[in-house]
């Protein structure tokens, strides 16, 4: 296999399409009536939109797919993010072996994550 992508199954095509061009700065690389092609680094994000809400659940074992934005700043970039309006799950950011996270909401209710690597 070569070259994995990402499916992201999203409410509102045209509200996403705002929020991950405009607020997380993915490139729009083909926009359909039915769907985007979007492009974050070397990753391909395929997005359609349903008319059929996910299952609520809490961010663990049963998460559906998460992006995981690597950036320089943790602190800097959530507060630039809080100011756009994105929603946080984590009240402050966690830790784990490789780094530091906070976890997202997009308008859909998928969560992401933004991870700073420990240097």
């Amino acid at each position: 296999m070569e070259n994995p992508s990402t499916l992201l199954v999203v409410h509102n095509l045209n509200i996403s399409k705002e929020f991950y061009v405009n607020v997380l700065g993915l490139e729009l690389m083909e926009e359909h009536n039915d769907c985007l092609k979007l492009n974050i680094g070397h990753h391909i994000v395929f997005m359609f939109q349903s008319g059929m809400e996910s299952i609520e659940y809490e961010h663990g074992y049963n998460a559906n797919s998460t992006l995981v934005f690597t950036v320089q700043n943790l602190d800097e970039k959530i507060r630039d993010l809080k100011s756009k309006g994105v929603v946080f799950v984590h009240e402050s950011p966690n830790q784990n072996r490789w780094g530091r996270y906070s976890a997202f909401k997009d308008p859909s209710g998928i969560v992401h994550e933004l991870m700073e690597f420990f240097s």
